[in-house]
C-alpha cells in the first residue's frame, strides 16, 4: 500500500479520486491548494501524488517547480490531473516536474494503471 497526496481545489475531484485510490487499497492524504500541500508535506512525505495544476493560492505549475527544486521532495514522482490538454499546458507541466499527466475526467483504469508505473 503507498501513501497518495491528491492536491486538488474541487471537492468533489478530491473526493472521487481519494476513492478511486482508497479502492485499490492505497493511503490518501489531501490538500486543497499548492500551499496547502507544502504545510501536509512537512507531516507526510507520500509515495506519489496527484495535482491539479489550476488552482488558486498557489497552482500545480508552481507546486511542481517548488517540489522539484527541494531535495528532500525531488523523487516523489508528480503526476498533473487536469483539464488543460493543450501541448503547452501539459508541456508546462512536464517542464515544471510533473512526470506524467492524467486528464480529466479521471477514469479509474487509466488512473491505476499511472499509479502502478511510478509506485509499482
Amino acid at each position: 500500500m503507498a501513501t497518495i497526496m491528491v492536491v486538488d481545489d474541487s471537492p468533489d475531484n478530491r473526493y472521487i479520486i481519494t476513492r478511486m485510490l482508497q479502492l485499490a487499497g492505497h493511503e490518501v492524504v489531501s490538500a486543497v491548494h499548492g500551499r496547502d500541500a507544502l504545510k501536509l508535506l512537512k507531516r507526510v512525505v507520500p509515495d506519489l501524488m496527484l495535482l491539479d495544476l489550476a488552482m488558486p493560492e498557489m497552482d500545480g505549475w508552481t507546486l511542481a517547480a517548488t517540489l522539484s527544486a527541494a531535495p528532500e521532495y525531488r523523487d516523489v514522482p508528480l503526476i498533473a490531473v487536469t483539464g488543460h490538454l493543450t501541448k503547452d499546458e501539459i508541456q508546462r507541466a512536464l517542464d515544471a516536474g510533473c512526470r506524467d499527466y492524467l486528464p480529466k475526467p479521471i477514469e479509474y483504469e487509466e488512473l491505476i494503471a499511472k499509479v502502478r508505473v511510478y509506485i509499482g
